[in-house]
C-alpha cells in the first residue's frame, strides 16, 4: 500500500477513500502477480515449439535465436508467450505468412500487445491513488463550501457586501440616445431627412397599365 499512497496520506483519508485506495491496492497486486516475468524454461519451450512447426529464418543459428529470444523475451510473463507462441502456429498474427519462425522483435511485439492493456489499467490506477488526498481536500471543501452557503447569517452577510458594492454605483439606463447631440443639432437633422410622399406605385405597375390599355 505505502508505494501507491504513503502511510501518512492514508491515515488523513475519508475511510471511503481508504476503502478505494485499499481496492487499488489489491487489483496492483493482482496485476503485478498476472506480469510476473517468465523463467527461460518457458522461454525454451516457446521456441522449441516455434521451431517445430514453423521454417527457421534464412542464415539465422538457432544458439543466436534462442540468445535473442531471450534478451528479447526475458521480461515478459509465462502467460503472454505462450499466448503470443499460439497466435503465431494459428496464423492470427497479422502480416506473418504463416511459413518461418518470427523474429526475436516480432514476437516480443505481439507478445507485448497482449500484456499492453494490464500495463495500461496498472498505470491508471497507480495516477488515481495518488490524486485520492487531492479528491478527498477538494470534495472536503465543497462541502463546508455548500453548507455556509446555505447559513442565513452568510447570506446576509454576502448581501451587505452586494449592497455596500453597488452602492454609489451609476444606474444603467435602458435607453442612452446620443448623449453628445443638443436638442437644436437634432432638429437641423431632422429637417435635412427627405421625407418621400407616401404615395402607392401599383399604377405603374405592368399588370394595372395592361388592364388600362
Amino acid at each position: 500500500m505505502s508505494d501507491l499512497v504513503p502511510a501518512d496520506i492514508f491515515e488523513r483519508l475519508p475511510e471511503r477513500y481508504r476503502r478505494r485506495a485499499r481496492e487499488i491496492a489489491a487489483r496492483v497486486n493482482e496485476i503485478d502477480v498476472l506480469l510476473r516475468r517468465c523463467d527461460t524454461d518457458a522461454l525454451r519451450d516457446a521456441a522449441v515449439r516455434l521451431r517445430g512447426q514453423l521454417r527457421p529464418q534464412p542464415d539465422v543459428e538457432m544458439a543466436d535465436f534462442a540468445r535473442e529470444f531471450k534478451t528479447a523475451c526475458g521480461d515478459l510473463p509465462e502467460w503472454a508467450v505462450s499466448e503470443a507462441t499460439n497466435d503465431f502456429l494459428a496464423g492470427r498474427v497479422e502480416n506473418h505468412t504463416g511459413q518461418f519462425m518470427p523474429t526475436c522483435a516480432e514476437f516480443a511485439r505481439h507478445a507485448r500487445s497482449i500484456i499492453a492493456p494490464f500495463i495500461g489499467e496498472r498505470s491508471g490506477l497507480r495516477n488515481e491513488a495518488e490524486r485520492l488526498f487531492e479528491r478527498a481536500e477538494d470534495e472536503a471543501r465543497r462541502a463546508a463550501i455548500a453548507v455556509e452557503r446555505m447559513d442565513p447569517g452568510v447570506r446576509s452577510r454576502v448581501q451587505a457586501l452586494v449592497a455596500k458594492a453597488r452602492a454609489g454605483a451609476p444606474v444603467a439606463r435602458a435607453e442612452r440616445p446620443h448623449l453628445s447631440m443638443s436638442e437644436e443639432t437634432r432638429a437641423k437633422m431632422d429637417r435635412l431627412r427627405q421625407r418621400r410622399p407616401e404615395t402607392s406605385k401599383l399604377a405603374e405597375t405592368r399588370l394595372v397599365k395592361g388592364k388600362r390599355t
